[in-house]
């Protein structure tokens, strides 16, 4: 029974989760922080947790994709797709033999290379589902949402969740096979609770902020390396001066090497949702337009 509990736990709270207590708790000091400098007033739970935020029925979408997702995981369907392994032997096999000394890269820094082009691809999936006329549907469910709380983080329509799983351990994989492949089995990577570090220290850095009500920028010479919660905000917003900005995950570079990076130079008044005519079933912020719609507008399109 202790083993169920501990499972559940680390599928719905575990160290790759967004909603794990320590990034809830780093982000709710940083939030207070703002809270006091910006003397924001009223109470700072009642800022930062508000009723009407956190019962809007986007929030309550929010939260059944989330169990949904996290249900999908914990029965395996989520691991089906992940390809990591597999491609990483098959890229291994194929290498003439050992190119690197073992000891060539630090834990830390072999922690980083496999962890960059995990972040780059990341950009180039968010990008191309905003590009793709086919596939955008499954991603506008992400962009429906009305407000913003860490939950909408895993507000994804299922197949798009697959989708993009899959892609990603593609690469992930044949980064592994690359160097792993040639530095052998054994080799040590930094790692926090039995994941990259960097994929820890990347939560830590405020991901649980992206997706939220609380305005924080990281000003225009650090928001061209990292992405900022405000930066993020913006890439949500109903603004067409917004639209295709901050696709990044972690890193701005991406944003600001191939042209898409939007930098706060000021508190700015966004709302967020879609507004498209195409979108608005989307925007009853109902499970079953939420699950239905985008299926039925790729078929559609497809047919």
């Amino acid at each position: 029974m202790q083993d169920i509990v501990a499972d559940l736990y680390t599928t719905f709270f575990g160290p790759f989760i967004v909603l794990a207590p320590p990034y809830l708790i780093l982000a709710a000091a940083v939030a207070w922080l703002v809270y006091r400098l910006r003397r924001i007033g009223g109470g700072f739970w009642r800022w930062l947790v508000p009723k009407d935020m956190y019962l809007h029925p986007s929030h309550l979408i929010d939260l059944q994709l989330f169990i949904i997702a996290r249900c999908l995981s914990g029965i395996g369907v989520v691991g089906a797709v992940t390809v990591t392994t597999l491609v990483a032997a098959l890229v291994a096999e194929l290498l003439p033999g050992s190119l690197l000394a073992a000891d060539t890269l630090g834990p830390v820094l072999l922690a980083i290379v496999l962890w960059v082009p995990s972040d780059f691809t990341i950009y180039l999936m968010h990008r191309f589902f905003h590009r793709s006329s086919v596939i955008w549907p499954l991603h506008a469910v992400h962009h429906s949402a009305e407000v913003l709380t860490p939950l909408t983080t895993y507000r994804q329509h299922p197949a798009g969740l697959l989708l993009s799983t899959f892609c990603q351990s593609v690469v992930i994989g044949a980064v592994q096979g690359l160097l792993l492949g040639t530095l052998g089995p054994d080799t040590p990577v930094a790692e926090i609770a039995g994941l990259n570090a960097c994929i820890v220290v990347a939560n830590l850095a405020l991901s649980a902020l992206h997706h939220s009500h609380v305005w924080l920028s990281y000003g225009p010479v650090l928001e061209h390396v990292f992405i900022s919660p405000a930066q993020h905000q913006i890439h949500h917003s109903t603004n067409p001066a917004h639209f295709d900005r901050n696709f990044g995950n972690f890193l701005a570079v991406w944003d600001w090497m191939f042209g898409t990076l939007y930098v706060i130079r000021g508190p700015e008044e966004i709302t967020f949702g879609l507004t498209g005519e195409m979108e608005k079933p989307l925007m009853t912020q109902r499970l079953s337009d939420v699950l239905w719609y985008p299926v039925r507008r790729m078929l559609m399109r497809s047919g």
